[in-house]
C-alpha cells in the first residue's frame, strides 16, 4: 500500500526539533498524565489492538514525539466503538492541544465531530473515507485534515493486480463486520478485478483464529473456483488465510492488506502474492507534525483533504528493500 512522494519531505521536518519522550498507554486502558514539560499535550485515540498494524503507528507517533518535543497520550480500543467514543470525551476533558482519531464508524466519527465542535484542533487518520450522503469525513467532523489512504482506490489496485496475475474469482476476507474502511476496500476490489468477487465476513477473526480459520476452510473446500484471496490484514493473512488455503488444498493466490515482517518473508518465497501498503508509520507520525505546526505556526496541511499515506504495492521486486525496516517495526 506505499507510495511516499511530498510526505516524506514533511516528515522529515520534525528532526529539526528537540527530543522528548512520549507518554503512552496500552490498548483498552485509561489516559496517563503528559510529559510536565512539554511544549503541547496532544491525545491520540483509534480503534487499534497493538497488534502488527497499530504497533507500527504507535512507533511513529512515538517517534514524531520524540522529534518535536511534545507528549502523546495515546489510546487504542480494540476496535469497541463504545470505548474509542468515551476515550475522546475523557480527551476533551482533559483539554489537550490537539486530538488524532481513527473514525471507525459512524458511531466514533460522530464523537470526533462533536469533539471538533468544541474547538478542539482535529485530525483523522486511518479510515478518511465519505458519509452515506457522499460527504468526506473530513468535512463532516470538522477536522483538518485526514492521513491514510483512500481504501475504495487502493482496493481497487489490489483487484486490478490480482486479475493481471491470473485470477477468476476474488475472495474478500472481512475481519470486522463493522468497519466501513474494510467493506470499502472489498467494494474497490470487486470494481478493480472485474471478474466474480465474493465477501466473506468472519467478524472478530483475530480473537477467534481456530474458528475462521475452520470457516474460511471450509468455503475453499465447497468453491474451488477461488483462485484469489484479498486479506484485509497482515495477521489475518498470516494467521488464517495461509492455514485456511494449506487445509483446503487450495491453489488460490493470496494478497493483503498491510505488511508485516512475516507477510515481507511470505511475499519473497512466494507465498503471498503482494501486500498493499499503507504505510501505517505515518498515520502515527505526520498528525503530529501537523498539530505541532498547527498550534505554533497556525498552518493547516492538506487542504481539507486526505493526506496520502499509500497506497503502495509490496511485491517481489521491492521485498528486500522493506524486509529490514518491516523487522525493525517501522514498515
Amino acid at each position: 500500500m506505499r507510495r511516499i512522494l511530498g510526505i516524506a519531505g514533511i516528515a522529515a521536518m520534525g528532526l529539526f526539533a528537540a527530543a522528548c519522550d512520549s507518554t503512552n498507554t496500552s490498548s483498552g486502558s485509561s489516559p496517563s498524565t503528559g510529559a510536565a514539560k512539554s511544549s503541547y499535550t496532544f491525545y491520540m485515540v483509534t480503534h487499534g489492538d497493538n497488534g502488527t498494524f497499530w504497533s507500527v503507528v504507535q512507533k511513529g507517533e512515538k517517534a514524531a514525539a520524540s522529534d518535536l518535543g511534545v507528549a502523546v497520550n495515546y489510546q487504542g480500543s480494540n476496535n469497541d466503538d463504545t470505548q474509542e467514543c468515551q476515550f475522546i470525551s475523557a480527551a476533551v476533558t482533559a483539554k489537550p492541544d490537539g486530538l488524532v482519531v481513527s473514525p471507525h464508524s459512524q458511531t466514533v466519527l460522530d464523537c470526533a465531530k462533536k469533539a471538533a465542535a468544541g474547538g478542539l484542533p482535529l485530525i483523522l487518520i486511518n479510515n478518511c473515507g465519505v458519509t452515506g450522503t457522499g460527504q468526506s469525513y473530513i468535512a463532516y467532523s470538522g477536522a483538518i485534515t485526514c492521513v491514510g489512504q483512500p481504501e475504495s482506490a487502493a482496493g481497487q489496485q489490489a483487484g486490478v493486480r490480482l486479475k493481471a496475475d491470473g485470477g477468476h474469482h476474488l475472495l474478500c476476507v472481512i475481519h470486522e463486520a463493522t468497519s466501513t474502511s474494510l467493506r470499502d476496500r472489498c467494494a474497490g476490489a470487486k470494481v478493480g478485478f472485474g471478474g466474480t468477487e465474493t465477501d466473506l465476513v468472519l467478524d472478530n477473526a483475530k480473537s477467534n483464529v481456530s474458528s475462521a480459520t475452520a470457516t474460511l476452510q471450509a468455503k475453499l473446500s465447497a468453491d474451488t473456483s477461488i483462485d484469489s484471496i484479498l486479506a484485509l490484514d497482515p495477521d489475518v493473512a498470516k494467521n488464517i488465510v495461509e492455514a485456511a488455503v494449506a487445509g483446503a488444498s487450495s491453489k488460490a493466490k493470496i494478497a493483503t492488506f498491510d505488511l508485516s515482517a512475516g507477510v515481507v518473508a511470505d511475499i519473497q518465497s512466494s507465498k503471498i502474492d503482494f501486500a498493499v501498503d499503507q504505510q501505517q508509520y505515518l498515520q502515527g507520525y505526520l498528525p503530529i507534525v501537523f498539530l505541532k505546526l498547527y498550534k505554533s505556526n497556525a498552518n493547516t496541511v492538506g487542504g481539507f483533504d486526505t493526506v496520502k499515506s499509500g497506497p503502495g504495492i509490496v511485491d517481489k521486486t521491492n521485498a528486500a528493500q522493506v524486509a529490514s525496516l518491516a523487522g525493525q517495526g517501522t514498515r
